[in-house]
């Protein structure tokens, strides 16, 4: 049962859409996380569990729907590092959190770091996903979590048009995906998201005059930029090539990579960290596709976890299963059992 809703607000406050109390539906906010809420709907705010939550992939999606109303989303510090992006499959909100508020069209998505609380005010009948996102499946620099987690809620650029409709499209029917198709979605999404991050780089300062000192091997301190001339580009292409045609050397490290392009390690960094990523992450972001790829090949049923590790640039079977684990929600041999053709697990053999 909900309480009383708060008197109209007076004064300055008059005329401005009053904000309801929250759902009483669950344990009361801790006092920390009112303090970014509305004076007037602190004492009775209450955190509101989702209608429904579902599994796709290393997402997680909870999904809130019904009258109008406000909820809050409480931080999760226990839980590992993520995101959480938001998308209405019908309505509109406000989004409150820390000391300023946004308007959240219908066609809008909107992304929050997973430690910070936020809160929804939802002014007519809504439907809405909420996909937590580890930090673990993204190649995003600290900078670049911090920057996409401030972003006002948006449907312009060039991903988010793509993302909207993509995600509205399919959320309704994930029971019916299979785990290999869900996983792949998974990575569907997470490389959106990661594409979202590159895309609000393209604000980095221009450094078009930053490469020669670079090949001569003196640091800068300015990042390329998104928005990089084409030599720049070009530098970019060679070092993507030169990484995966030795993902198999467990010596690859941002040093040889730095001295096989002739720039310092430094501008390397910045080159990674102006595209949303790390050279470090890329790496594993790479040899971890590459490893995944070959366990779902068929004629690689027979070769172990370990061999598949070793081949990738993995110094051990253990930290392979462990980096596999992180970014994919599951095991390497889960990941192989999942992707082997009916015809394999029908017939029994082997």
């Amino acid at each position: 049962m909900n309480p009383t809703p708060p008197p109209a607000p007076a004064g300055s406050a008059a005329g401005r859409p009053p904000h309801p109390d929250l759902t009483l539906a669950s344990a009361p906010v801790p006092a920390p996380a009112r303090a970014f809420l509305p004076a007037h709907v602190r004492a009775t705010a209450r955190f509101t569990p989702p209608a429904q939550v579902r599994v796709l992939g290393v997402l997680q999606v909870s999904t809130y729907r019904g009258p109008g109303r406000s909820f809050v989303r409480p931080a999760d510090d226990a839980a590992e590092p993520h995101l959480t992006l938001g998308v209405h499959a019908s309505g509109r909100a406000t989004l409150v959190r820390g000391d300023g508020t946004a308007a959240c069209r219908p066609d809008d998505i909107f992304v929050c770091d997973g430690a910070v609380p936020f809160l929804l005010h939802e002014p007519v009948d809504f439907e809405l996903h909420l996909l937590r996102i580890p930090r673990a499946a993204l190649t995003l620099t600290d900078r670049q979590v911090r920057a996409l987690g401030a972003r006002a809620p948006f449907a312009d650029g060039s991903v988010a048009p793509l993302l909207g409709p993509l995600l509205r499209s399919f959320l309704d029917t994930l029971p019916a995906f299979p785990p290999a198709t869900a996983l792949r979605l998974a990575t569907t999404v997470t490389g959106f998201v990661g594409s979202l991050a590159a895309e609000g780089a393209q604000d980095t300062p221009d450094v078009a005059d930053s490469v020669n000192g670079a090949r001569a091997g003196r640091g800068t301190d300015t990042a390329p930029a998104s928005g990089m001339g084409q030599e720049q580009r070009e530098l970019l292409r060679r070092v993507r090539a030169h990484v995966d045609a030795r993902l198999w050397d467990r010596t690859l490290s941002p040093a040889t990579i730095a001295a096989a392009q002739h720039i310092s390690v430094r501008y390397l960094h910045k080159l990674f960290e102006s595209q949303g990523s790390t050279i470090g992450r890329w790496v594993q972001h790479r040899r971890l596709e590459e490893a995944r790829r070959e366990l779902a090949r068929p004629g690689a049923r027979d070769v172990a976890v370990g061999a598949v590790a070793r081949r990738w640039g993995f110094a051990n079977a253990t930290h392979f299963s462990r980096s596999f684990r992180a970014a994919y929600g599951v095991s390497p041999r889960e990941w192989r059992e999942r992707t082997r053709p009916p015809e394999d697990t029908a017939g029994g053999g082997g």
